[in-house]
């Protein structure tokens, strides 16, 4: 995984199920807050599983928010989230 690695949502619904948890818990976010807090994650992430401290297909939380299950894309190098298992 070289590169900066992203993150995404394989569904829309999944991404504002997310946001509208952390939002409730740590208030609202604009578009470049959004975007730091999707790079903080993707950070993390990339550390979690590369330290074996997270699996791919397995719950992925971040800050005590569930963000989804994840999976990764090696063509895109992202981390994909979804609400359930794919």
């Amino acid at each position: 995984m070289a590169e900066q690695v992203e993150i995404d949502f394989y569904l829309d619904s999944d991404e504002e199920a997310f946001l509208e948890l952390w939002e409730n818990k740590y208030g609202q976010l604009d578009g470049e807050q959004i975007e730091k807090l999707y790079q903080a994650m993707a950070q993390d992430i990339e550390e979690k599983y590369k330290s074996g401290e997270h699996k791919l297909g397995k719950k992925y939380v971040y800050q005590d928010i569930l963000v989804g299950y994840s999976d990764y894309s090696a063509f895109n190098n992202w981390f994909l989230f979804s609400s359930t298992k794919k």
